[in-house]
Parts: C-alpha cells; structure tokens; sequence
C-alpha cells in the first residue's frame, strides 16, 4: 500500500508506481495518478511501457493517462490560440482535432481535403453545374459527407479528421469541410451561424446559394431556413443568414465539443475546454448573445 501522505521527492519509481495502477484499491489508484503527474516527463517512458504490459487492465489505465496528459498539452496549445486578436477556422478546428485525437497526424486529412478541392475543380472546367451543384454531386452524392444518423453526440462527431473516415459529422465541422475542399478548388464558400444547424453560402456569378452538408448536400433557400427557424420555435434574427465571425464560430465549436465530451461524461475535458471558452467569450467578434 502507499503511504497516507505523498513520499518525499525521489521516492517512488514510475515503472514501479505505473505497476499500482492494476490495483483494486480507487484510494490506491487515485494516488498513483497524482504522483504520476507529479513526475511529468519522468514518468512518460514507464507509462508508454505500460500501454503494452500483458495486464491489460494495467494497459487500458495506462492508455487512459497518456490520453489525459495529449489532452492537457492540447488545452494549453487551444488557450494560447484563444488569446490571439485574429483566429482562422481551420486552425481553430485542427487544434480542436487534437484534443479529441491527442497527437493524431494532421496531414493525412490535409492531404485528402486537398485531393478533394483538386477533383471538385476539375469538375467545374468541363460542367455547365452551378459551383453550388457541383460540390453538393461531389461530396454527397459520390463521397457520401452527410450529418451523423444518431442525436447522441459523441467525441468523434467533432472531429474534422474523423469526419473524412467516417464521411458524417456535426453540422459545423461539416460546413468546415465543404469550405475547405470548395476553397481548394477555387472557390468561396462561407459559414452562416442558424442556431442549432450551420449552413453553407456558396458565392458563385449566377447567384449565391444556400447549401446544408449536414442535410445530404441540399441546395436550399431562405424559405427553407425560416421553416426551420420556425419549426424550433427560434424568432428570426438577420445575423443568422449573415457570414458568421470566425471567432464566433470557433467558440461555437469548442463548445459544441465540450457538449460531446459532457454527453460521455468526460468532465475533465470539459474542465479544460471551459478555459478556452472563458477566453473566446469575451472576443470583440463574439456577439453578446450566443448563436446556438
């Protein structure tokens, strides 16, 4: 057992503390972590040996640390990001990304959006299809990018590259999607901020037009958003068919992603999200009232 109070500094190996963490005791357990912590990087090697003992209770504790500590090295990067002046969605949503994901490669969903925007534009040098069809043919109708079948949010739902496995995200990340790809081949697309259901605004010579990613690439119009404004009983309000803020948007999915961590009852993560959200809060791009 370990001692009732923390051992003096030097005391206590991590390849000897990780083999505590397979123990019974939450009192034991609970201990073993806050020493673990305690040693910071000294403790890393023994932790990565851990994730692959024969034990796998001892693994999947390891695993579960390690996991921890990606995220909270993430949470650091994410607040120092939301204290710049100026914030870019697709960085925003890449360091979002690596909270879900810590440590997670980046380039190869990179390079799949980028593959993406090359076959969009050749597509818009030999069609008569409007930019707006075009995109909505491609993604939905051939790649399949569509909103998640289950109302239960998960972690992943809020993944730019989960997305692009699993072709189904939140609304927001996949409007992010189609703007990036869109912006890749050419053209310009942006984000409008309906409460609950961020659409697309492709801006295109024949006309701008409404797209909904999440709703199977629909091309729609304003009708179709005040039919929905309506149907949730949200009163009208012009900025919700305005370009939204970048910012905004990014507090809007740090926050959409904390929604996904509380529903699997990761209250940590929360936690740590809620630093960045405190500080995107008060932006001079974020409106006083919320956008849903």
């Amino acid at each position: 057992m370990l001692p009732a109070s923390p051992a003096p500094s030097g005391q206590g190996s991590p390849r000897l503390l990780i083999s505590l963490l397979s123990d019974e005791s939450p009192v034991v357990r609970s201990a073993v972590r806050a020493r673990l912590q305690g040693l910071g990087k000294a403790a890393l090697p023994a932790m990565l040996e851990g994730q692959r003992d024969a034990d796998p209770v001892l693994r999947a504790r390891c695993r579960e640390l390690l996991l921890e500590r990606g995220r909270e090295r993430a949470a650091r990067r994410l607040v120092r990001y939301a204290l710049r002046a100026e914030h870019d969605l697709d960085t925003a949503l890449l360091l979002l990304d690596d909270f879900v994901d810590p440590g997670r490669d980046p380039r190869p969903c990179l390079r799949a959006i980028e593959a993406m925007g090359q076959e969009v534009a050749k597509r818009l040098r030999r069609t008569t299809d409007t930019p707006a069809e075009v995109l909505s043919n491609y993604l939905f109708r051939e790649r399949g990018f569509t909103g998640m079948e289950s109302a239960e949010p998960a972690p992943g739902h809020a993944s730019l590259a989960r997305a692009i496995e699993t072709r189904t995200a939140m609304p927001l990340v996949l409007c992010a999607l189609w703007r990036r790809v869109a912006a890749t081949a050419g053209l310009r697309c942006e984000l409008l901020p309906v409460p609950g259901h961020v659409v697309l605004l492709v801006r295109q010579p024949s006309g701008d037009q409404l797209v909904d990613p999440f709703g199977d690439g629909e091309l729609i119009e304003r009708d179709h958003v005040l039919g929905y404004l309506s149907a949730h009983n949200l009163p009208f309000q012009e900025e919700w068919l305005k370009p939204a803020p970048t910012t905004s948007m990014f507090l809007r999915h740090t926050l959409n992603t904390a929604a996904c961590f509380r529903a699997v009852r990761r209250r940590g993560e929360v936690r740590r999200l809620a630093r960045v959200v405190r500080l995107l809060a008060g932006h001079p791009e974020v409106p006083t009232q919320p956008l849903g």
